[in-house]
């Protein structure tokens, strides 16, 4: 029984205000208001649900996919019972003889099926018995297809491998028509006739627009429209960066979906309206629209709902004339009005009453620094020369500015100044002396003065205060984080180079939390213990420049990807503002604020920058561009490995894949959600966990570019949601030009081994003493063994053995008569076992070796037996499950080991084996066949005796393992997992 599935989402649609979508085989219903699931009905046995039928006739549903179909009937929520099921499916699937493509209700009782041989299948659903069948003259292998309900019978479009669309009348002798254009397979046909609007896609990436060169005369659902109308491609458009899979056409647009994870939004007459990535760079299967929201499934398993709005409401853009001819900055107040300087004057533009208020500036420079504090209502302006003046905006009645503060400093050449909060202004000077100033009055004075340590551009981008006003954090230009205290010049810790040559945008510190930004792309985490700062991880975004957080929850935040301003969520891992404004090297400013619209209040982000001396002022709505997820995506490609830990009473999912990510998932009751996610420079191929306490863990992750990465995560859960607190203690590269290998040396002294395409296959960890062993089974016929330190915090390569001439596939320590092993297993199907007990000080050779598979072994699984015995079970690359028993006669000689007997079976799988558990009598296998197999075993006389108990299939595509998470003696409870996820629970009771 499958308790939830995260898998491809290859079927969406609405239908009243709901959204059904086909998760692999299971049918789910949302409210598409609250977004709430509703329901979740297994649909098909073993495929995947390719399309949804509403009925006009009734509240029936036609659900098929593959060779199958069925029909489900949805009831009325206001007359059915509470706690009642919503959705029935009416009865079981039925099998075809062929794939289907597309179907259409003919009255309430038959429906039309097309099938990929271009054949029209009609069945009567209450008799459930097939009445006829036509076979079309062109018997072409149909890649996609399209069935119209007319008047008198039903019109079929057939996407051809030949890359035409016929269109013919059911059953007639002659097509009635031959779209020819594409220069590709066609994937998907869309038509609406009321609109006279066809719309194909293709894998040539295009979207071709057909319609009548003349008006027709006759209703679309009549068979006159088609035989006298003359079709002709009207347009043929290209937004793609890859193969476009599906379409659909709403009132106003025509929407395209790819293969690129992009929606492309035209009008009627081609032209691209707006172009949006989502799914988080996975594929997009399937797309529908209700002419006000579409819906999106994609290959990142995620559910979408997207208002139609951003394509035709997406901003408001105006420019404003405040009587400036050269404005050098612009910034928004506390108040959301306007501040803009030039070279001698001040002026403060009130946006309600389109007031503004001029102040001469008294400076003798020309060149002026800009500042404005965290709560936006003190402005400060200082010259190089130490001229400050410092503006207070008033909070309440008329909007306007006050000069509080007009002083000279006697700091030197100033280069830089900042604001740390809201009280501290932060001045840089000549050979980095930076003085912190507080007001007293009327005037300022001088509460600290730090020296920044030598670098080669000695001034700061970034400033910030704890709120004990202990820390100042402070960021120069080379991209450095220093930590000062007030009693202190020099600073206490120093990070080097956390962001790139520009220095660090901003620095912000929430309860004992410090996050910076950075023009490199990445956002830094830092938290403060105790007396110390200790750096934690980074957080990799799609754009270079990043700047600033928009909100307080530290998740919108704002910069550029070259010349387009960028807002980014985090949590959801999408952009939710792309705007062209030229770049971020011109003055400009962003503020998030809620305004009321339409008696709601409706969150706005306003976005001021100067281009061609002109001050340009857009603004966002964002119910009408943010999306909304029904179910949250998550791994866009294959999961490679996988582990569930189980805190109290949550789940906590730890999956590593292809794409490069590895993530750390919650699930509760509903949904399934990221809650944080660590990039890797290639995939990630195996990955191990340590339990420190009931809630920290150490997460070890290794893969391709023979990367090893350790982190030290702490799950927390806080009023009901879930936190993920993390450290990254090691980024470690065996090959390559890392810096970690090449610490201190110069290039002088560094050797490097320009071979980065070694991968790391397995790992497995020994807790010696304090520190960790981890033995790495590697892509290149070695096995390395490590030292994790951890004190120093420090990966060291201290043993490595050439034994095997053959990728080390798999890796696992056990322990039998009270000594440390090792199994290593390669991709000739060998079996090696390693004594580990004293892996410091040992000779590093196997004391036993046999060969179990034909070839590569792919999953592993052993069982302690009484009596010295050791039971080891291995799947691999020739679809065999082999399990062999071991015996050590020589309790005190490991190298006794002798073979007692095997068994061996092809039987269960028709693909290779991924996965296997043993747990207890019972032994589980997957495949990538996505087949799940129990099977009982049991020693008899020194005999294994291995009984098939029962299969089950998975929606999960190209499996690659499977990770055991409870049993309870009456069944048993795996995760399998590889184009996507499934926890399946097996009854281990089959009567």
């Amino acid at each position: 029984m499958s308790v939830f599935t995260r898998t491809d989402v290859t079927a969406v649609k609405f239908y009243k205000n709901y959204v059904l979508a086909g998760i692999g085989s299971t049918v789910n219903l949302f409210h598409k208001t609250s977004t709430k699931l509703l329901q979740r009905l297994s649909g098909l046995y073993g495929q995947k649900i390719y399309g949804f039928v509403p009925s006009q006739y009734g509240d029936k549903i036609f659900v098929f996919g593959g060779k199958q179909f069925t029909v489900v009937s949805l009831s009325d929520p206001e007359q059915s019972n509470e706690g009642t099921d919503l959705l029935c499916r009416l009865f079981e699937p039925v099998v075809c003889d062929d794939w289907l493509h597309s179907a259409v209700w003919i009255n309430k009782d038959v429906i039309a099926l097309l099938t990929a041989h271009n054949v029209v299948q009609k069945w009567d659903i209450k008799a459930g018995t097939l009445t006829s069948q036509h076979a079309s003259k062109d018997n072409s292998i149909l890649y996609s297809g399209l069935l119209l309900k007319l008047e008198e019978d039903v019109l079929v479009m057939a996407g051809t491998v030949f890359s035409e669309v016929i269109i013919h009348k059911c059953g007639a002798e002659r097509p009635l028509h031959h779209l020819k254009g594409h220069k590709g397979v066609i994937f998907s046909i869309s038509c609406e006739p009321s609109r006279n609007i066809i719309v194909t896609t293709s894998d040539d990436r295009s979207v071709r627009i057909w319609g009548p060169d003349n008006e027709p005369t006759h209703p679309g659902t009549t068979v006159e429209y088609w035989k006298d109308t003359n079709i002709v491609c009207k347009h043929e458009v290209y937004g793609h960066l890859a193969r476009v899979m599906r379409s659909c056409i709403t009132n106003d647009l025509i929407i395209s979906v790819g293969e690129d994870s992009a929606i492309c939004y035209w009008d009627y007459e081609g032209k691209l309206l707006k172009k949006a990535l989502t799914h988080q760079n996975g594929c997009i299967w399937s797309v529908d629209s209700d002419n006000t929201t579409l819906v999106t499934g994609g290959g990142d398993c995620g559910v979408i709902l997207h208002p139609l709005t951003i394509a035709t409401d997406y901003s408001y853009n105006e420019i404003i004339d405040v009587g400036v001819a050269s404005p050098k900055k612009v910034i928004f107040t506390a108040r959301k009005n306007l501040l803009v300087m030039d070279e001698n004057v001040l002026v403060y533009y009130d946006f309600i009453s389109k007031v503004k208020s001029t102040h001469k500036l008294n400076h003798d420079s020309t060149y002026k620094l800009l500042s404005i504090s965290s709560c936006k209502q003190l402005i400060a302006i200082a010259d190089m020369t130490g001229k400050l003046d410092v503006f207070l905006e008033k909070c309440k009645d008329d909007a306007f500015i006050l000069n509080i503060i007009d002083t000279k400093l006697q700091l030197g050449k100033i280069l830089s100044m900042h604001w740390a909060g809201n009280r501290h202004l932060v001045f840089c000077s000549d050979d980095g002396n930076v003085s912190v100033l507080a007001s007293n009055n009327a005037t300022v004075e001088i509460v600290a003065r730090f020296v920044l340590p030598f670098c080669k551009e000695r001034w700061l981008t970034a400033s910030a205060i704890d709120s004990g006003s202990k820390y100042f954090v402070l960021g120069d230009r080379c991209g450095n984080i220093h930590i000062f205290v007030k009693e202190q010049k020099d600073p206490v810790k120093s990070f080097s180079k956390v962001h790139g040559r520009y220095g660090p945008t901003s620095i912000n510190i929430v309860n004992n939390d410090i996050i910076t930004t950075g023009r490199d792309g990445t956002i830094m985490y830092f938290t403060i213990q105790g007396d110390g700062i200790k750096r934690l991880s980074a957080k990799d975004l799609a754009f270079e420049w990043v700047e600033k957080f928009l909100d307080k929850d530290q998740n919108l935040v704002c910069g550029f990807q070259e010349r387009v301003f960028v807002v980014y969520n985090i949590k959801d891992n999408c952009k939710v503002i792309e705007t062209p404004c030229g770049g971020g090297h011109r003055s400009w400013d962003a503020v998030r604020y809620f305004e009321k619209v339409n008696e709601k209040y409706e969150e706005c982000i306003k976005f001021v920058y100067l281009k061609d001396a002109a001050i340009n002022i857009t603004t966002f709505q964002l119910s009408k561009i943010t999306s909304t997820n029904l179910v949250h995506g998550s791994h866009a490609k294959e999961i490679n490995c996988l582990k569930a830990l189980k805190l109290n009473d949550d789940a906590v999912y730890i999956s590593g894949g292809e794409d490069t990510t590895l993530r750390i998932s919650s699930v509760d009751a509903v949904n399934f959600k990221d809650e944080v996610a660590f990039k890797h420079l290639s995939s990630i191929r195996t990955l191990k966990t340590h339990a420190i306490d009931d809630n920290r863990f150490l997460i070890m992750s290794a893969g391709g570019r023979a990367q090893i990465c350790i982190k030290d995560v702490q799950i927390l859960k806080e009023n009901g949601t879930i936190r993920v607190k993390s450290e990254e203690l090691v980024d470690h590269f065996i090959r390559g030009t890392d810096k970690e290998r090449k610490g201190n040396q110069t290039w002088r002294n560094c050797s490097i081994d320009f071979d980065p395409e070694m991968r790391i296959m397995d790992l497995d960890l020994l807790k010696y003493k304090d520190d960790f062993v981890i033995f790495a089974g590697c892509s290149d016929s070695h096995l390395r063994v490590f030292s994790y330190k951890n004190k120093s915090k420090k990966l060291e390569l201290i043993n490595e053995s050439k034994y095997h001439n053959t990728c080390i596939l798999k890796t696992k320590i056990i322990t039998i008569l009270n000594k440390t092993t090792l199994i290593t297993c390669t991709t000739r199907g060998d079996v090696t076992m390693w004594d580990i007990s004293d892996v410091i000080n040992c000779n590093f050779e196997p004391f036993f070796s046999t060969k179990t598979n034909k070839s590569g072994i792919n999953a592993l699984a052993t069982a302690n037996l009484p009596e010295n015995q050791l039971l080891v079970a291995t799947g691999g690359d020739d679809n065999s499950i082999h399990i062999i028993l071991l015996e050590i006669p020589d309790q005190d000689y490991l190298g006794s080991m002798i073979m007692l007997n095997s068994w061996q079976s092809s039987n269960f799988h028709s693909s290779q084996i991924t996965g296997l558990c043993l747990v207890g009598n019972y032994m589980l296998s997957s495949s990538i066949d996505q087949r799940v197999t129990l099977l009982s075993w049991s020693v008899k006389e020194r005999n294994i005796v291995c009984e098939f108990v029962s299969q089950t299939s998975t929606d999960v595509a190209d499996v690659q393992g499977m990770d055991l998470l409870e049993f309870n003696g009456d069944s048993i409870t795996v995760c399998v997992f590889g184009k996507g996820m499934e926890v399946i629970n097996v009854p281990t009771n089959q009567e």
